[in-house]
């Protein structure tokens, strides 16, 4: 009798574990990210972030590494694109935005075609 009350407060446990919501975060969303700055110096960086979120923009600070170069790279990552999110970035930076990515969910890379539904990606080998 026992082993049968366990089981079903094991299968009740079950159940309802799967009923929770799933939180979605908003790095799990569709969005672009641009890079707007790439300084040397942590101040300026700094400064450009503080004026993006100013204007409305969440964004943020990556480093980065090229050529034996340090390299702090401001990024906003824009969810709602308006016509004028590109102009208004670049009136804000004083230098036009360069797209890093798209997520996938909104677009394939330029240079890869779209694989058919069933079909595997070919291997490069």
């Amino acid at each position: 009798m026992r082993g049968i009350l366990a089981s079903l407060v094991l299968l009740a446990a079950l159940a309802l574990g799967g009923c929770a919501d799933e939180t979605v975060y908003d790095w799990q969303k569709p969005h672009d990210t641009y890079q707007v700055g790439s300084f040397s110096h942590a101040q300026k960086a700094d400064a450009l972030k503080a004026k993006l979120v100013q204007n409305g923009f969440d964004s943020r600070i990556e480093t980065d590494i090229k050529n034996g170069q340090f390299a702090l790279n401001v990024l906003v990552d824009v969810y709602n694109a308006q016509p004028d999110t590109v102009s208004r970035l670049e009136t804000i930076t004083g230098t036009k935005p360069l797209l890093r990515g798209k997520t996938p969910s909104k677009t394939t890379s330029p240079g890869t075609p779209a694989a058919k539904p069933g079909t595997a990606p070919a291997s490069g080998l």
